[in-house]
């Protein structure tokens, strides 16, 4: 069985990653969005920010959903191996907030 300890710190070491905290605040401040905003808010290129989102799904900080060709991401409310409020909605990250167009 996985600690706690250990499944966080995965989700700490994915938002290292100077691009992944931009995209993950954008997410916490702004909702549910598709790639297309995302990639219009870090100014990045749409594959590197599918990248970046699938690396945050895979460690357990985002859920998608698609509709129809849009692929939509949100930030998980809950942790997915705890089924508990995920501890990153207790953590406040200092700098601007994101300001989409």
């Amino acid at each position: 069985m996985k600690s706690e300890v250990t499944v966080c710190t995965k989700c700490f070491n994915t938002l290292g990653i100077d691009s992944r905290m931009k995209i993950y605040r954008f997410l916490k401040e702004k909702g549910e969005n598709t790639v297309t905003a995302v990639v219009e808010v870090v100014k990045l290129t749409q594959p590197t920010v599918s990248y970046h989102l699938k690396e945050m799904k895979d460690a357990g900080l985002l859920s998608s959903r698609k509709a129809g060709k849009a692929v939509y991401y949100s930030v998980n409310q809950e942790c997915p191996d705890f089924h508990e409020e995920c501890i990153m909605h207790k953590v406040t990250f200092p700098g601007k907030h994101i300001k989409s167009n």
